[in-house]
């Protein structure tokens, strides 16, 4: 990793919290008058890159409010991405009068290739001219016509990436293990009739041990495909996420109905 990615990994805010969101409730982010729902506890981490901060401020609070972990570059570099696992980058580009500008700023704020969902913030000069390749592009207007608006925006742009579409309920897919049934589409877990909210990180370990069948999945393999690192290093960072699992699913490892452990190397689907 470079110095300057080191820096800017340094200068990184304190990540906003969710207000006001509790477990035994549903969230309602204040103000807008909508439930956001299961979707909130899943969190997506979104780097917002500006020249002038202050430009998107308003979209960084906005997002923050409803479920985003919220980051705030200059410049986004490669390396970056492999430590912060970014679900969404959203470069402001409205001072930015033609494509000319739009390329030489985009070149700036993101040298190579993005590898997640990008959405640029343009104005309304550059929208209305807009053409040829730059439509190409996921582009929204700023400052935003309102608070829905963004956020669907910002929502449309990562389901087009991952190309996940909305579902139904009847024709949502799922995985069930024993009472648990969990819909990788939405991110959401039910236990029996009642949602369990677990983390972005205890999601993708809950659905790493049910697509195994049962296999036995080594910490080194959990560390690899969840973390995207193949250091250990006496790290128990897999375990520290086990339990927390466990603990919401109110499953016991000495006498486990969901997760047991295999001393010595990992954890697998109890029987």
């Amino acid at each position: 990793m470079s110095n300057q990615t080191e820096e800017l990994m340094a200068s990184i805010g304190a990540v906003l919290p969710f207000p006001d969101w509790k477990v035994e409730n549903r969230y309602t982010e204040p103000g807008l008058g909508f439930s956001i729902g299961d979707a909130c506890p899943v969190s997506l981490r979104a780097a917002l890159l500006s020249r002038s901060p202050g430009r998107v401020q308003d979209m960084l609070i906005t997002l923050s409010e409803n479920c985003f972990e919220v980051m705030m570059f200059r410049k986004w570099e490669p390396g970056l991405q492999n430590a912060l696992n970014t679900g969404i980058l959203i470069a402001d580009m409205t001072g930015c009068r033609d494509i000319v500008a739009f390329r030489k700023e985009r070149d700036m704020l993101i040298p190579g290739e993005a590898g997640v969902p990008v959405l640029y913030l343009v104005n309304e000069e550059l929208m209305g001219r807009a053409g040829g390749s730059l439509l190409s592009e996921e582009l929204m207007v700023w400052p935003a016509r309102s608070k829905q608006t963004m956020l669907y925006q910002v929502q449309r742009t990562i389901r087009l990436f991952s190309g996940v579409t909305l579902r139904s309920e009847e024709g949502a897919k799922g995985l069930v293990f024993k009472d648990l049934i969990v819909d990788r589409e939405k991110m959401t877990m039910h236990q029996g009739h009642t949602p369990v909210h677990l983390t972005k990180t205890e999601f993708s370990l809950l659905i790493h041990l049910l697509e195994s069948g049962g296999a036995v999945c080594t910490r080194e393999e959990l560390m690899s495909k969840i973390w995207d690192t193949d250091f250990m290093g006496g790290s128990n960072v897999v375990d520290v996420h086990v339990k927390s699992l466990r603990k919401k699913l109110n499953d016991h490892a000495g006498a486990p109905r969901y997760i047991a452990t295999v001393r010595g190397v990992g954890y697998r689907l109890a029987d």
